[in-house]
């Protein structure tokens, strides 16, 4: 496995860390990189409103069951390489919160690093599907053991089939931690949505806007707010994962030969 370019030593201590270790350093990271995190965030969400924006301004049916025209699918693949090139300069933008370097130098790393992380994305949900299919349980596991897969293309120039077998190696022995780790995650994330959005409810109860349609606007930009912020905090949590990851897998060989 290639060198990383991620400076874990300065997150976690130089052992297999403790899930409550690993959820602190990915909010530190969150923490020190937000501001310069954000823009990129608010880019992505709004790119993510495309779509539905373009269906609103033709009067289409915002329901997914009926048929759309190719504008709508030529802005869905923009709006998706678009957010995931946004994903790629969020990772690389936290690392400079550890290693100084410039927004455009982090951008431009982005893009190239880009059609690697397209090739990931891909290949990666036809295994998750396929294993799905065949069985449940491989479907689960490949989600779970997938997860660092970007943070490798990022920080290792790894190539689509070196990141998800990477991803795999690093998952090799530690797939429970990480599922632990996601899991928490996950209910973290939905658990502050979902109290963002109750304050957003009681707001436009209480505040009672006569305006027709201030609501929704009032719900829609709150939503877009979290998911702004939430973006680069599940991206942090994710590069503390990666980098307890590789700090167990260097400690791999030192333990087998200490026992030799």
């Amino acid at each position: 496995m290639k060198e990383s370019s991620f400076p874990a030593d300065r997150l976690l201590p130089p052992r297999a860390a403790t899930l409550s270790e690993a959820l602190d350093a990915g909010f530190i990271l969150f923490r020190r990189s937000l501001v310069r995190c954000l823009p990129l965030s608010l880019f992505a969400v709004l790119l993510g409103q495309l779509p539905s924006a373009y269906l609103l301004s033709t009067k289409q049916s915002l329901s997914l069951a009926d048929p759309k025209d190719l504008g709508w699918w030529a802005l869905m693949m923009i709006a998706a390489v678009g957010t995931l090139w946004c994903w790629l300069a969020i990772m690389l933008r936290q690392r400079a919160a550890l290693v100084p370097s410039t927004l455009a130098a982090d951008c431009r790393l982005a893009l190239v690093r880009l059609p690697a992380a397209l090739g990931v994305l891909v290949f990666g949900v036809c295994a998750v599907a396929l294993g799905a299919v065949l069985l449940v349980i491989p479907g689960i596991y490949l989600i779970v053991a997938f997860w660092p897969a970007l943070a490798l293309v990022a920080f290792e120039s790894a190539s689509p089939r070196e990141a998800l077998d990477g991803a795999l190696q690093l998952a090799r022995g530690s797939w429970r931690p990480l599922a632990a780790h996601l899991l928490v995650v996950i209910m973290t994330l939905l658990g502050l949505f979902v109290m963002g959005t109750l304050v957003a409810l009681f707001f436009i109860e209480f505040l009672q806007p006569a305006a027709a349609g201030t609501d929704a606007w009032v719900m829609s930009g709150v939503t877009g707010l979290l998911s702004a912020v939430f973006q680069p905090l599940f991206i942090a949590f994710g590069l503390a994962a990666y980098a307890d990851l590789r700090h167990r897998r260097a400690q791999i060989p030192s333990s087998a030969s200490s026992s030799a």
